[in-house]
């Protein structure tokens, strides 16, 4: 019973909630020489918001296969390479624009957060920028 509880708090972890927003990080990390559809997308979690929430900024994490010709890194004899990254999404719901990016670096993506979120209202703590189970 304990396993099918924890197996049913990972789902709802790993959960997007919105549908939209899965689709353009796939579309993201296909554009970007990932297999997008088949990534493992964890951890989306609303972090900044304006007033009265048009205004969104996601995080989220991701463990994505790079492609054989993304990097020229990988052979197509040799096993499959996999990457995780973080990210972060930009949700305007007025103008139904979101932008996405990814990141291999921790610095980087917090330099982003910080430009997107200037005005906003930041969620601080455990659920912020840091990595499930880590606090900030």
């Amino acid at each position: 019973m304990k396993t099918w509880f924890q197996h049913l708090k990972q789902r709802w972890n790993d959960w997007c909630g919105d549908r939209d927003m899965e689709i353009a990080i796939r579309r993201h990390m296909t554009e970007s020489g990932f297999y997008g559809q088949t990534a493992k997308i964890q951890n989306v979690r609303l972090i900044a918001v304006q007033r009265p929430g048009w205004l969104q900024v996601y995080r989220f994490e991701a463990m994505v296969r790079l492609k054989p010709d993304g990097t020229g890194s990988e052979n197509s004899t040799d096993s499959p390479q996999y990457r995780h990254v973080s990210g972060l999404v930009k949700d305007d719901i007025r103008y139904r624009v979101q932008t996405v990016r990814t990141f291999t670096s921790e610095r980087d993506r917090r330099s982003c957060f910080a430009e997107w979120s200037e005005g906003l209202i930041c969620l601080r703590g455990a659920e912020g920028l840091a990595p499930s189970g880590h606090l900030s």
